[in-house]
């Protein structure tokens, strides 16, 4: 990413973070049912026409987030954030994320979509496989209803450490959606360098796909107890940078 369309980025992410309609209500929590067990879901509602499902795996402890959802939902885009692991009484631990059954995230996406809002997808490290595992299972059930997109932060998709100068493996659910994704990942990480790679196969069966490069952070910049001051910043500013992603996925819909 150059100097220009990194001055574009965070522009943008300034003035739309300072932008506020207040239409936000109270959180509710909401269950529901999938063939194998009952999700709790906290929901942030909002008035607007889109609504942010994520998935952040975090036993219903993620206070950065919430912080985010609230200050979204009083711009008008509603969220909903599902705890899964409670769901499933898993520990919070990366072996678990394969214990999460795909028709648990469908049943959660099918109920998203019966709101009639666009939906996008967000998750952000390995929960990130997450999306894509239920997108890709509910484009193959539901030919009709589309997904907006999905924004997947600095995520980490690999099967095992990659091997230098060999071809990473990624997990199954990649390569296997189509629908807009944009990746986020922060210019401190050596991840940065294997965006075009992961873009490459995010693109095979369809998805468009564009990476961003968020200056001076590293990954989980937001959950990070040694921040630095511009990890710091971009970490007030979290609900601007969504509401950016969620921008460049509109755009890249109108350019359809």
């Amino acid at each position: 990413m150059n100097l220009r369309i990194q001055f574009t980025f965070l522009a943008i992410l300034t003035i739309i973070s300072h932008v506020s309609i207040n239409t936000a209500l109270a959180k509710e929590v909401r269950t529901i049912e999938s063939s194998d067990t009952e999700i709790d879901i906290r929901i942030f509602p909002a008035k607007g026409d889109t609504l942010l499902l994520g998935f952040p795996c975090d036993e219903g402890k993620s206070i950065a987030e919430e912080k985010t959802a609230m200050s979204l939902a009083e711009d008008g885009i509603e969220v909903w954030m599902p705890d899964m692991l409670s769901g499933f009484m898993l520990p919070k631990v990366r072996s678990s994320l394969s214990h999460i059954s795909t028709d648990s995230l469908t049943a959660i996406i099918n109920e998203a979509t019966k709101t009639g809002k666009k939906v996008y997808l967000i998750a952000s490290g390995p929960d990130t496989e997450l999306i894509l595992r239920g997108a890709s299972q509910w484009e193959a059930n539901d030919k009709h209803t589309k997904l907006a997109g999905a924004v997947l932060m600095f995520p980490r998709l690999f099967k095992d450490s990659p091997v230098p100068g060999e071809v990473p493996e990624y997990q199954d659910a990649v390569g296997k959606t189509q629908l807009p994704i944009l990746l986020l990942e922060g210019e401190r990480t050596p991840n940065r360098w294997g965006l075009n790679t992961l873009s490459h196969e995010l693109q095979k069966s369809g998805s468009h796909v564009k990476s961003k490069v968020i200056p001076n952070v590293r990954g989980y910049f937001f959950k990070r107890k040694d921040a630095n001051r511009s990890e710091d910043v971009v970490t007030s500013q979290m609900a601007g940078l969504i509401k950016v992603s969620i921008f460049y996925l509109e755009e890249e819909e109108s350019n359809d």
